[in-house]
């Protein structure tokens, strides 16, 4: 009798019904049914085996095949539960039995049972080779659907085999009317695991939740639950913790009933993974240790390595580092025996954290070294990047004078860069406006924080696409759940059905558009207007309302529109008795109320229309809450399973859009401190630290600038040179504070008495100068000759004494006409000559005001009060 492979729910539930209406049972069709049960439920499957195999016992040389075909449904029982070498006798067992009684069909599926062995205890190639023998014998017997499958069997392995290159795949898509649906299955895997490999997480999910009822229906019970898992993987990539969430557990719940270990601690390592992601440590390392528990019949397998791989992450988010660092050993040696280069390289990665928590720098640095120098040789970007970043670190908690985060975390930005872009960008170019920051290259920090700022723009586009896909896919799944459902219980109201379909899939197109447009928003006042002017065309809408968490995290600010309306902004405390808004926030779950006509709730804003049916749900981003979004209907009974999984869907949408005006301000307000910290900077690099007037950097710049314009425009600019006269004197005798306190006097004197279109400058110690624009040299003579009056008058107070304090002044003026290339030259003469005029009025006794014209020094003050040159 022919067996097939695999059986949809359909035939089996037609064999179950047979052999319950039978007297007597057909061996034969209890052989089938135990077969097709055998990943359904195994153990049942092992109960009606024994049945079946003590009734054909006394007649065994009639019903060889039939017992081949009960020793290896007991083979692959066996390697589920792994007993591995129990299930390779079995499977040896019935291969010899098959053989002798020249069952091609038979000897295949022994071959195909043996790959799936190859692959449990991690032998890739012979996983692959077994299934090419399969493969070549359904072609000599013939047998087109099993060939097809084999096909498709073979197509996976080969991905297996090798993640990092691409499988040799079929031509064109698998033809669903003469594809069987187990090959179906597995070629989805296939082109899945491919897409996941290559970091396409969306279309990954996409074809993985294609796949999950097709191979539930057909009784690839471990392949629904492999393919459970990458979906949940590939959804965490796409930040859509929830539908991850959502599928694992519900992998979970399938792998629990199942019992098989591998499965098991697949699947509760991977749960663990995700709530060190969602910061759940303690559960992480809970769920992790479980899941080390139940991989221990393979201790040498990937599954072991990677869930000690996730286990010593979670210790090391939660400081645990000595045992961190004992699971990343773990992991090295089972990656080091199944020449995983990847998770070698983690494993060294993780270790090299450790001993950095450890506070052994030069292990650390030791350790991630050599996980760098493996992704380098095996071309492994993404673990390169976490090498580079794990440098930076280490570097920069355990500084050496050959040593900088800077060049690690260049680096690991053009590693990401070469792969194409990655959700790490935004974070390499924080770390380095940061790193950059740190080192006082300004100019470079910001230019990091903008590239930051698009790249989360970016970013952030692409997670909102990846989100909506996410949601959608929700939606797909579960519609396909409902279908398959419905056609083994409903098949009488098809048409019904399809209308239902096909509204539901309208409904599913308007939330993708409205969730288009609410997230495309950063401002929380659009996002609502949005809602009011789309929820009409999906439901009867009076009030719709979004209350956004105060970052204090004890009230909201609420904003609505009513009719159409816009209602006054309120404040509500997250502690209100009788708010269903703030009991929603409280308990971060939704709330429907309902009441009579008549009713009035207890929370009713006087002043606005009395509802009758309200729905309050939270904004969530994974686990965190950024408020409530609140719809309200004036109907009653307005809202059944229907609304309110469209209001789910959209309250979705509002959490990423206020999450995305939370980001960008954050963003902008990073980006504004930065400008300020570089205006300051700009400041203090043209400012005299000491006077507060501009540095000689600062005067020479207005000096060329003013002597440009000087020569444009043929007007008059003069300048002088002022020294305090006996200045060492001062500090010598009172200290330098006191020399201090008088630089400050006169440089304040001097820039008190000066024009707005003046620049007064220090030079360098005591010595000043003055730039005095539209003003010729004999005028400039007479500002510095009261200048040095007024501070010969005045004495600055210094810890109760008196210090005299005089001046020496020295001015010129910008002398004959200089082509625009010698401006430069014209300024320095200019300055030159001042400086000579001081030292002349210097050597003349100091306390003087000197003049040079025509290369000549006049003395100034002398023509003023009649002294003696």
């Amino acid at each position: 009798m022919r067996m097939e492979l695999f059986a949809d729910d359909a035939v089996l539930a037609t064999l179950e019904a047979s052999l319950a209406a039978e007297g007597v049972h057909s061996p034969a069709d209890q052989v089938a049914l135990a077969w097709h049960l055998r990943q359904r439920d195994t153990r049942r499957a092992l109960t009606l085996a024994d049945d079946v195999a003590a009734r054909l016992g006394w007649a065994a040389a009639d019903n060889t095949c039939l017992l081949a075909r009960l020793d290896l449904l007991r083979g692959e029982a066996a390697l589920l539960f792994t007993r591995f070498d129990e299930a390779a006798g079995l499977i040896d067992t019935a291969q010899a039995a098959f053989e002798s009684a020249g069952d091609l069909v038979g000897m295949g599926d022994c071959h195909l049972t043996a790959s799936l062995l190859a692959n449990a205890g991690g032998d890739s190639q012979a996983h692959l080779a077994r299934a090419g023998q399969a493969l070549a014998c359904y072609r000599q017997a013939d047998d087109e659907i099993r060939q097809a499958i084999a096909a498709a069997w073979c197509e996976l392995a080969e991905v297996y085999a090798d993640p990092t290159a691409s499988a040799h795949k079929q031509a064109g898509p698998p033809d669903p009317l003469h594809t069987p649906v187990a090959a179906q299955v597995l070629r989805g895997m296939a082109e899945g695991v491919r897409l996941f490999n290559g970091g396409e997480y969306a279309q990954a999910a996409i074809d993985f939740a294609q796949m999950i009822t097709p191979a539930a229906s057909a009784g690839m019970m471990l392949w629904r639950i492999r393919i459970g898992n990458t979906l949940s993987a590939a959804l965490a990539n796409l930040d859509d913790r929830e539908s991850a969430l959502h599928w694992v557990e519900q992998t979970l719940a399938l792998a629990r009933s199942s019992g098989w270990p591998v499965a098991l601690g697949d699947t509760l390592a991977l749960l663990g993974s995700l709530a060190r992601e969602a910061g759940q440590l303690d559960r992480s390392i809970a769920l992790l240790a479980e899941a080390v528990g139940w991989l221990k019949p393979v201790p040498n397998s990937r599954s072991m390595a990677m869930a000690n791989c996730y286990l010593s992450q979670t210790e090391l988010a939660a400081g645990q580092f000595q045992r961190a660092l004992q699971h990343a050993g773990a992991a090295e040696r089972i990656g080091a025996q199944l020449g995983t280069h990847a998770i070698v390289a983690d494993a060294r990665i993780l270790a090299g954290r450790a001993h950095a928590g450890l506070g052994d720098g030069e292990t650390a640095r030791r350790e991630v070294l050599a996980g760098l120098t493996l992704t380098e040789q095996h071309q492994l970007p993404f673990w390169q990047v976490g090498a580079l970043r794990a440098l930076a670190e280490i570097d920069e908690a355990f500084p050496t004078p050959d040593s900088s985060p800077l060049p690690h975390l260049e680096h690991a930005l053009e590693v990401v860069t070469g792969m194409g872009g990655h959700s790490e960008n935004v974070a390499l170019l924080e770390a380095l406006s940061r790193a950059y920051e740190q080192v006082g290259n300004l100019a470079r920090a910001l230019d990091c924080n903008r590239q930051a700022r698009a790249k989360a723009s970016n970013a952030e586009n692409r997670r909102v696409a990846n989100q909506l896909i996410a949601l959608a896919l929700r939606h797909k799944t579960e519609q396909q759940r409902i279908e398959a459902e419905y056609q083994r219980t409903l098949a009488d109201a098809q048409i019904a059905r399809a209308r239902e379909l096909e509204a539901s899939m309208q409904v599913l197109e308007n939330l993708g558009r409205i969730g288009r447009e609410i997230t495309a928003n950063l401002h929380v006042g659009n996002v609502l207007q949005t809602l009011v002017s789309n929820l009409g065309r999906l439901t009867q809408v009076n009030y719709v309302g979004i209350s956004v968490l105060e970052p204090n995290g004890k009230e909201m600010v609420g904003r609505g529109v009513e009719n159409g309306l816009s209602v006054p902004d309120r404040r509500l405390a997250l502690d209100h008795p009788n708010s269903q808004a703030a009991r929603c926030a409280r308990e971060q779950r939704e709330i429907l109320v309902e009441h009579k006509p008549g009713e009035v709730s207890a929370s009713h804003v006087p002043g606005t229309q009395v509802v009758l049916a309200s729905w309050f749900g939270p904004l969530m981003v994974g686990d965190e809450l950024l408020g409530v979004l609140t719809i309200q209907s004036a109907i009653e009974h307005a809202y059944g399973p229907r609304e309110q999984l469209i209001f789910r869907t959209l309250s979705a949408y509002v959490a990423v859009a206020v999450a995305n005006a939370r980001a960008y301000t954050k963003l902008g307000e990073q980006h504004t401190r930065l400008l300020k910290v570089e205006a300051e900077m700009r400041r203090l690099a043209t400012t005299d630290a000491l006077t507060g007037i501009p540095n000689r950097r600062q005067f020479l710049t207005a000096l060329s600038s003013e002597t440009r314009r000087s020569q444009r425009s043929q007007r008059p600019l003069a300048v002088i040179m002022a020294d305090i006269d006996h200045f060492k004197l001062v500090n010598d005798t009172l200290g330098h504070a006191a020399g201090d306190a008088v630089l400050v006097e006169v440089a304040r004197l001097l820039n008190l008495h000066k024009r707005a279109i003046d620049t007064v400058g220090r030079l360098g110690g005591e010595e000043f100068a003055i730039l005095l624009p539209e003003t010729s040299a004999d005028q400039a003579a007479e500002v510095a000759d009261r200048l040095r009056g007024l501070i010969e008058a005045r004495q600055v107070e210094w810890q109760g004494t008196h210090v005299p304090v005089t001046m020496s002044f020295g001015c010129a003026g910008l002398e004959g006409r200089h082509t625009v290339h010698a401006v430069e030259q014209a300024a320095t003469e200019m300055l030159q000559a001042a400086d000579r005029a001081l030292y002349q009025a210097k050597h003349a006794g100091r306390n003087r005001t000197v003049l040079l014209r025509d290369g000549q020094a006049e003395m100034y003050t002398a023509e003023l009060d009649g002294s003696a040159g």
